[in-house]
């Protein structure tokens, strides 16, 4: 009698969004790289607002997948205190669940799309006016909405991924550095994380 096949358990992850715009960038990116994806079955889920209180009911909710992807957008969560404290109340709630992960941007997820093209360090206090301006010039007529804000269209923009990974791990390593909580992305985490980019091996 030959041996029994085993096949690899399909793993499910959920991935939430603050918003739109991370839904239809995770959907494109479900589209290009769907060989190395094609073990996971990403679930974008999109709240109803992004308040830190949604933000816990869609990861209570998603806790029966293997992992949970939450992608942070955090200038809504510096411009009010008590949001800020709420999240970071919850952060230290997962702190030790391995399979609950938050990916910070700041101001929002269109800083991960500059850093495509250009890095920067200047502080925008939020999206409009000035890094709206700055992205409008690398992706000309840039709305928040398909198909803008998808893989594919930054790429035909001229945007190039092994850059947003370099300057998104260069942001980090100079928030770090200079002990400031603007302007920096942790998406390249993320792309380590669902196995598009491979892990940095300095990484802690």
């Amino acid at each position: 009698m030959g041996k029994p096949i085993q096949t690899q358990e399909r793993k499910r992850v959920a991935i939430i969004g603050d918003g739109k715009t991370e839904i239809a960038y995770i959907e494109s990116l479900k589209i290009a790289f769907r060989e190395k994806l094609s073990d996971y079955s990403l679930q974008p889920r999109l709240p109803k607002d992004s308040s830190v209180k949604e933000l816990e009911r869609f990861i209570v909710n998603n806790l029966v997948y293997d992992k949970v992807l939450c992608i942070i957008d955090m200038d809504t969560k510096l411009r009010d205190q008590v949001e800020m404290t709420k999240y970071m109340q919850l952060k230290y709630k997962y702190r030790k669940n391995k399979n609950v992960l938050f990916y910070e941007t700041h101001p929002c997820t269109e800083l991960w799309f500059y850093y495509h093209f250009q890095y920067t360090t200047a502080e925008f206090g939020k999206y409009e006016p000035d890094l709206k301006r700055m992205l409008e010039k690398k992706i000309p007529g840039y709305e928040k909405k398909h198909p803008y804000c998808t893989h594919q269209y930054m790429l035909k923009s001229g945007g190039n991924l092994e850059t947003a990974i370099i300057n998104g791990r260069k942001s980090i390593d100079s928030k770090n550095t200079d002990d400031r909580n603007y302007t920096y992305s942790e998406m390249d985490h993320f792309f380590e994380e669902i196995g598009i980019v491979e892990k940095r091996e300095d990484k802690k």
